[in-house]
């Protein structure tokens, strides 16, 4: 398939938000995934969920749509989709040929569970507050991950991570719900329950899977009923090969491959009336970047010995806590020791509005620490608490700014074009 025009379009998109030569910054305004609210807000015409200015030319026709599939696509970046329909003239690239395919951006940091935070609830990182893979809790006093919502090093029985959120953070799918649309989640079997699932899945039916083809299975059960619904489809089979193998690796094409061939049979199977009735948003949470070399904080003690707390965040955005009156001689030994990054002030960061609007950042401070430090290429930071973590490098990491990983898809289409 020809990818010119939608390579260019990317370009001039990035072109228009790029900061610091080698990153680009989200468009929380209009072009970034946690406006798929206001999105489906207009589809349905629930004018409580269209607060956003997206254009309604980012989506394909939905007059007269009564069912919204969205396929989030874990680590599948708009420039490894347009790599794969450019070698592969197959189902996808007719999805992409007859429907709309637009670029997106992640929130930053580009990781599952902010991504997905701020889908399921319409709120940027400032607002929501899950900011990358590792945080830090000032409140328990630990490092902890964002996707089961327990400290990474020691457990308390006392640490109640994922209540806390859940408390605060409320998903937007009841608007729905009272509109009587129904909403399900479908989603891995294994993360049912987990800390992140009980904070984005709150009040909402969810339908686990454990492989691929039941998955689909239970898709279509949910759009053969007759009365409108938003279906949300979680799929992460790309990106956690991606992780081992690298992005566009033979092992990630095999992945697409299959994941293309099931989606093809599944849509065969749906009634007339069914895809009549329903459009397929496709997106990601976020892209995935190759990595070659692997650095460890530990390696640099002139690094570690000027910081109060271990590095946060993920592998290519690391957020460092200088200890008091050392930031300065944190930064020298940083940019010393780590040069395939680039280390921003956080404050810095904040202005630039990564995260959000300025007025909705006041609380990350305590979060993101005195610095960043941004990949600007193929190096990733690690901050081993067991040593045989050593052992478990990756070809393949997110988290950064650059347009790899910050840049996803939006593609939709009615499946009675298909």
């Amino acid at each position: 398939m020809e990818t010119r025009d939608f390579e260019e379009e990317k370009a001039a998109f990035v072109g228009k938000r790029v900061f610091l030569d080698d990153f680009v910054l989200p468009d929380y305004g209009a072009f970034n995934i946690r406006n798929v609210k206001s999105l489906v807000g207009k589809v349905f015409g629930v004018n409580a969920l269209k607060p956003a200015v997206v254009p309604d030319n980012v989506v394909d026709d939905f007059d007269g749509v009564e069912k919204v599939f969205l396929v989030v696509m874990d680590g599948l970046g708009y420039n490894r989709l347009l790599a794969y329909v450019k070698g592969h003239d197959g189902f996808l690239s007719e999805i992409v040929g007859k429907g709309v395919l637009k670029p997106f951006t992640s929130p930053f940091p580009a990781t599952t569970s902010t991504s997905l935070t701020s889908i399921f609830t319409g709120f940027t990182p400032a607002e929501h507050g899950v900011v990358g893979y590792q945080m830090f809790s000032r409140e328990y006093g630990c490092v902890f991950s964002t996707l089961d919502m327990k400290p990474v090093y020691g457990y308390s029985s006392e640490v109640e991570i994922a209540r806390d959120y859940a408390r605060r953070l409320k998903p937007w799918m009841h608007v729905l719900e009272e509109r009587r649309v129904g909403t399900r989640v479908v989603t891995k079997r294994s993360i049912v329950g987990s800390g992140l699932s009980r904070v984005i899945h709150a009040g909402q039916e969810t339908v686990p899977y454990s492989l691929e083809s039941e998955m689909f299975v239970k898709c279509k059960r949910v759009l053969e009923q007759p009365d409108p619904v938003f279906l949300i489809l979680y799929y992460s089979g790309i990106d956690a090969l991606e992780h081992r193998f690298g992005p566009y690796s033979e092992e990630v094409t095999a992945e697409i491959e299959s994941f293309e061939f099931l989606l093809k049979n599944f849509f065969g199977k749906l009634s007339d009336i069914t895809k009549r009735e329903t459009m397929i948003m496709l997106t990601a949470d976020h892209g995935v970047c190759e990595t070659q070399r692997t650095r460890y904080v530990k390696d640099s003690p002139e690094v570690a010995d000027n910081l109060r707390l271990p590095p946060v965040g993920d592998s290519r955005t690391a957020f460092l806590f200088g200890k008091e009156g050392q930031c300065e001689r944190l930064r020298r030994a940083f940019e010393r020791s780590f040069d395939g990054f680039r280390l921003v002030g956080c404050d810095d960061l904040v202005d630039t509005g990564a995260f959000g609007r300025r007025a909705d950042s006041a609380a990350l401070s305590s979060v993101i620490g005195d610095f960043v430090g941004l990949s600007k290429g193929p190096e990733a930071l690690a901050y081993p608490y067991y040593e045989d973590e050593r052992n478990r490098e990756q070809r393949g990491g997110h988290g950064g700014m650059t347009p790899e990983e910050v840049i996803v898809p939006l593609l939709s289409v009615r499946l009675s074009k298909l």
